[in-house]
């Protein structure tokens, strides 16, 4: 496909598999225009934000050439701009608070004044993993379209966002996408693996896209490049089980991710990273509401429960015997042991000028103090970041710890947020993304084809496959 062609006409469509070369794409067409005015970038995720900007940062385009940023957080900057603080719903109610910021972006975005704005700010827009977008994200892109040339990048294979009630746009039908339909290109070459990675998986990918695509089972052995171990699944949670041995041996891998197949519910995770002693970094929801209600926790301290609601942050932040060990209902233990009288002397310090006069400052230093303490172990580490650093910012801009946490949560939502290491997480949350080495947890579970689809394309050099069944059997009847 030439850029060139890609873009000669004002509404265009790539349809672009897992791994063959989209983000890369996106990146020649900036460069392509790079002579034009600023051109407009959207995307569904702060991962993926981060995912775009990396690409690109590798090239030679000036920054100052694109802005790259969430549906979300464009249509944010409208709905925030015009809308009263009265009628915003809170953020931390999202099934209230996007459908209001979206319908009211779209309200504001016929107005002529806006169009104008737009159009002088802009040249063109692209946006990315155009299926996840939501039918009223499609009217967006759709009114977007009419003052922009728009182009959109996405896989069909890869809608996985419709929950919530949402009904996502379908790129295959004409009716909805369009004129976007007339000018359709497609990319063809695994270009993730052919790039010194691991073409032979490269092309078992493919293979399985088009097993998929046929709607049959996936008889792993079909594949050689893809390693496969055959556990029960209650395996996992048991240390002695050759199943957590083996994740054990694959932590020395330094680029790693665990995908795991329940999507709804984190404690799941949460349990196997406290019995891999907190060695894989937790990827967290952009907008979990534990990062709402640990700050709103933190603003109802007052200087008369300052020790229980201290407590009752640390529950959540930290694991309970650790913080039950040195705490209990009234504040720190009396300890017996000299080194650990010694130990938490700064800390009762600290509390007791809490309890003489509240900061967010001090509350911050405090909950930091905490977490150095023998036996006290986070697994949650973006959350105990982000509070500690909302903290912070309360105090400087003297706000509340929840507007804090609103502001740096959709800080986050704009620029992206990278994510590297060892780590553990959903296909929701990792779309988009791509580790070196990729396991995935009881791959049995993962019946939506879609989602097992995402799933199988984290990886760009070693895949790795945990089941109970060397067939894998999606439900292609969701």
């Amino acid at each position: 496909m030439l850029i060139k062609d890609f873009l000669s006409n004002g509404k265009s469509m790539l349809i672009a598999p897992a791994g063959f070369g989209k983000t890369h794409t996106i990146s020649e067409c900036l460069q392509y225009c790079q002579n034009e005015k600023k051109q407009l970038v959207l995307t569904h995720t702060h991962a993926g934000v981060a995912s775009i900007k990396e690409k690109i940062g590798k090239t030679a385009l000036p920054s100052r050439s694109y802005d790259i940023e969430t549906i979300t957080s464009f249509a944010q900057k409208y709905s925030l701009a015009f809308c009263n603080n009265s009628d915003i719903p809170e953020q931390s109610y999202p099934k209230e608070y996007y459908p209001f910021i979206l319908e009211n972006a779209i309200k504001f975005i016929k107005l002529k004044p806006i169009k104008e704005i737009i159009s002088n700010t802009y040249g063109r827009l692209f946006v990315d993993e155009y299926q996840d977008c939501t039918t009223k994200q499609h009217e967006l892109i759709l009114l977007l379209s009419n003052i922009l040339p728009t182009h959109l990048l996405g896989d069909f294979l890869q809608g996985i966002f419709d929950f919530n009630d949402n009904t996502l746009v379908d790129m295959t039908d004409r009716v909805q996408m369009g004129e976007f339909s007339e000018f359709k290109f497609e990319l063809d070459k695994p270009q993730r693996w052919l790039n010194g990675n691991n073409s032979t998986l490269g092309e078992d990918l493919k293979k399985i896209r088009q097993d998929i695509l046929m709607k049959v089972d996936l008889k792993l052995e079909n594949y050689p490049s893809i390693e496969m171990h055959s556990f029960p699944e209650r395996d996992l949670s048991n240390p002695k089980s050759d199943y957590y041995k083996r994740i054990r041996i694959l932590l020395k891998e330094p680029n790693l991710l665990l995908l795991h197949p329940e999507t709804s519910n984190i404690n799941p995770r949460l349990s196997l990273i406290k019995l891999l002693n907190n060695s894989v970094t937790l990827i967290e929801s952009i907008d979990d509401k534990d990062f709402y209600n640990v700050s709103k926790l933190a603003d109802s301290i007052s200087e008369e429960n300052v020790k229980i609601k201290l407590i009752e942050i640390c529950h959540k932040l930290f694991n309970k015997t650790g913080i039950d060990y040195w705490f209990n209902d009234k504040g720190l233990k009396n300890k017996t042991k000299a080194e650990e009288r010694e130990r938490i002397l700064p800390l009762q310090l600290k509390i007791n000028s809490l309890t003489n006069k509240l900061s967010s400052e001090l509350l911050s230093e405090t909950i930091k103090e905490i977490g150095k303490l023998d036996q006290v172990k986070c697994s949650r580490k973006e959350l105990y970041k982000t509070f500690c650093r909302a903290l912070d910012d309360s105090e400087i801009q003297n706000i509340s710890v929840y507007d804090s946490m609103v502001n740096s949560r959709n800080f986050t939502r704009r620029i992206g947020r990278k994510v590297f290491g060892r780590c553990i997480g959903t296909t929701l949350l990792t779309k988009g993304l791509e580790f070196d080495t990729v396991v995935i947890l009881n791959a049995h579970k993962f019946t939506h084809p879609k989602h097992l689809y995402v799933a199988l394309t984290r990886a760009s050099k070693r895949l790795i496959i945990c089941t109970e069944n060397n067939i894998l059997r999606p439900n292609y009847l969701i």
